[in-house]
């Protein structure tokens, strides 16, 4: 029994060192990043907006707009250190019930630092052919108080955003980061225009640019780098190819809208006790219960060694006396 309980004990406590070792080297490594089976909806709301009601060819003001974006991951496509997400995000008057547009995108990035990467059929609205850098939609678990660089689906490149200080949201201290671009003529291919609708004088068709000026906020859990809140301001323009003329499409500053069931920060919360527990609980405990029990098996071990000798020894001394006493006459 002795004997066994030398071996239980040793064994466990060599599983424990390990499997301590590995929870914090490999596991929670392997755990803490992008999953890649992800389903997610989250909400933009913008009160007040104005945007260009291209059926009607009037400015819509005073709107009530929403920004659905669905997130699927695509796990199939992913693997290793790389998720693939498939988004799409449709923007509603919901009062009119005016689609105003769908935007689509598909997103490969590593799964730890979130940076985009350029494989697996990754696209903007179904362009392949758009180089998508920098960081997409999915922060990394260890986010820094430092600039980073994030990609502008409009614009289709990426922009610096700027770590600008620590704020309160729902009770986390959130990191916040600010991206501003700058008024940017977009390369996509735009219709003419009649030339009242710039303020022009006349029905002629007038070629057009597109512009696009955003100002981004979001407040990032720097426990695990989930977005707890977000601001978003948009600001669209056609402009007159020559000469003056403009029209402002779309004026819109999104907010994060609250949704049923577990809040951004409350999710944040949760995970961020996952990975306490997997990076400096479990490891540390692992390893002192396992130290302990192999200690304890060294010791039942030794212990018995001594218990044996001496009985080796009172045989002895026993058969020595047996000896002698039958060797006399």
């Amino acid at each position: 029994m002795r004997g066994a309980a030398v071996v239980v004990l040793a064994g466990l406590g060599v599983f424990l060192l390990v499997t301590g070792l590995l929870v914090r080297e490999y596991v929670a490594p392997a755990v803490v990043r992008a999953p890649t089976d992800i389903y997610k909806v989250q909400r933009l709301r913008a009160e007040n907006a104005s945007y260009f009601d291209a059926g009607k060819l009037q400015v819509r003001t005073g709107a009530d707009v929403v920004a659905t974006a669905t997130v699927r991951g695509d796990v199939e496509a992913s693997g290793g250190d790389v998720a693939v997400w498939d988004m799409t995000t449709v923007i509603q008057d919901l009062d009119r019930g005016y689609l105003i547009d769908i935007a689509t995108r598909r997103l490969a990035f590593d799964r730890r630092t979130g940076e985009l990467a350029d494989c697996c059929g990754a696209a903007v609205q179904g362009d392949t052919s758009v180089r998508q850098s920098g960081i997409g939609v999915f922060w990394p678990m260890d986010v820094e108080r430092r600039t980073y660089r994030m990609f502008d689906v409009q614009t289709r490149r990426a922009w610096p955003v700027e770590f600008t200080g620590v704020e309160e949201v729902q009770g986390i201290e959130a990191y916040r980061f600010e991206m501003h671009v700058p008024p940017t003529k977009i390369e996509v291919e735009t219709p003419d225009v009649p030339a009242r609708l710039l303020g022009l004088d006349g029905d002629e068709a007038v070629p057009v640019d597109r512009y696009y000026r955003g100002d981004s906020v979001v407040w990032v859990d720097p426990r695990t780098g989930a977005p707890v809140d977000q601001r978003q301001k948009v600001h669209s323009t056609l402009k007159a190819r020559s000469g003056p003329g403009s029209l402002v499409v779309a004026d819109l500053e999104m907010r994060m809208a609250p949704d049923a069931g577990t809040s951004p920060a409350e999710a944040a919360n949760e995970a961020a006790a996952q990975v306490r527990l997997l990076e400096t609980i479990a490891p540390p405990a692992m390893l002192a219960v396992g130290a302990a029990s192999l200690t304890a098996g060294i010791v039942l071990d030794r212990r018995g060694g001594r218990a044996r000798r001496r009985t080796a020894g009172s045989a002895d001394g026993t058969t020595r006396r047996l000896r002698t006493k039958t060797s006399s006459p």
